[in-house]
């Protein structure tokens, strides 16, 4: 059923990666190429416009489960858990404040291990075990909205880290993946929708 979450791991795999409030957009510099094919001699390349969004994160509080994994379990234990934690949620009759979460900590293509986390947000005090509840402070950010299949997710994650070098950002993990119309909601993945969030801090002058 978490499709979208086992897929998005597939995809961090062949990049490497790099260690909700009021919300503006702002329009981007360039395009970003998705993808290029050769076809009979032919290039076909295809891009996307990308509109940063300036982000003021409130505090926020999620329900979590987290490990650090090989990349090849890392696959299964985003799906599974995910499913897992929505399915406790549920019977618990935990009300979800936002749609589900994967929080990445860190991603070691060197290594081919990462550390993330299934997160649930959910209202300050909120228990459910054995989730640990934590808090992530309030905190600026920028994002990228996404609609449809996975398959730009990576080149996602590269823009966003790329503009946050480009403003003189100090990236500040976790990064973000918000499911916000996933295989739950949707049947056909050309309507999932999905919101990638990079935190940062400024760097002191």
């Amino acid at each position: 059923m978490f499709q979208a979450l086992r897929f998005t791991v597939l995809l961090f795999c062949l990049i490497s990666f790099y260690s909700c409030g009021d919300a503006t957009k702002v329009p981007a510099e360039e395009e970003e190429i998705l993808s290029t094919t050769l076809e009979g001699g032919d290039t076909s390349v295809q891009v996307m416009k990308l509109d940063y969004i300036d982000l003021d994160l409130p505090e926020r509080h999620y329900l979590v489960f987290r490990q650090e994994l090989s990349f090849l379990d890392m696959n299964g234990f985003l799906g599974m858990e995910s499913e897992a934690l929505s399915v406790a949620a549920t019977k618990g009759g935990i009300v979800a404040t936002g749609p589900m979460t994967a929080l990445i900590y860190v991603w070691d293509t060197d290594r081919g291990w990462g550390d993330a986390a299934v997160a649930l947000p959910v209202a300050a005090g909120t228990k459910l075990p054995p989730y640990v509840t934590i808090t992530l402070p309030a905190t600026k950010a920028i994002a990228l909205d996404f609609k449809g299949t996975y398959e730009a997710l990576s080149a996602m994650h590269v823009s966003l880290d790329q503009e946050l070098k480009r403003r003189g950002l100090e990236h500040a993990l976790p990064s973000i993946e918000e499911y916000t119309v996933g295989p739950l909601q949707a049947e056909d993945p050309n309507d999932f929708e999905t919101r990638i969030i990079y935190p940062y801090i400024i760097p002191a002058q």
